[in-house]
């Protein structure tokens, strides 16, 4: 981190190769991943948090910010497979579903390793359409998010 900083600092003096080393350089790892959708009219917004861990998964959906009468829906899905997981959070603002503390996981597909989507959506009840939706498209590789 500090070496992209002393790059961009050094503006014109630093070269294109310069750059593209640092770019280069190693993959963070996290140990979750979260997205938040748009902010509504009313500024609610949801979030999204997949945690991936060996074979299992967490993933929690919260309704978040001020109350808008919106659901937040979120969706984890694994590239190239038809796998994936959808949580509704219903029950107004500042309330979760999905998560450690609910014990909703679950068994990942194998291989592990893939690219995995998380999604995030405001909906108007439970059959309305999606709307101001974010989206992560991140690799997982075994034993953590890249």
């Amino acid at each position: 981190m500090r070496a992209s900083r002393v790059a961009v600092s050094a503006g014109a003096a630093a070269t294109g190769v310069a750059l593209t080393l640092l770019a280069a350089g190693p993959a963070s790892a996290y140990a979750s991943r979260t997205v938040s959708t748009v902010p509504s009219a009313k500024d609610g917004y949801g979030t999204a948090n997949a945690s991936l861990t060996g074979g299992d998964y967490w993933f929690k959906i919260c309704d978040r910010g001020t109350a808008d009468g919106y659901r937040t829906v979120g969706r984890l899905s694994k590239d190239g497979t038809s796998w994936s997981v959808t949580r509704h959070a219903a029950n107004g603002t500042d309330t979760c579903v999905g998560g450690s503390e609910d014990s909703t996981s679950s068994i990942l597909p194998q291989p592990l390793e893939g690219y995995y989507t998380i999604k995030v959506c405001l909906r108007d009840g439970a059959d309305g359409a999606d709307f101001n939706c974010s989206s992560l498209r991140a690799y997982y590789d075994g034993s953590a998010w890249l």
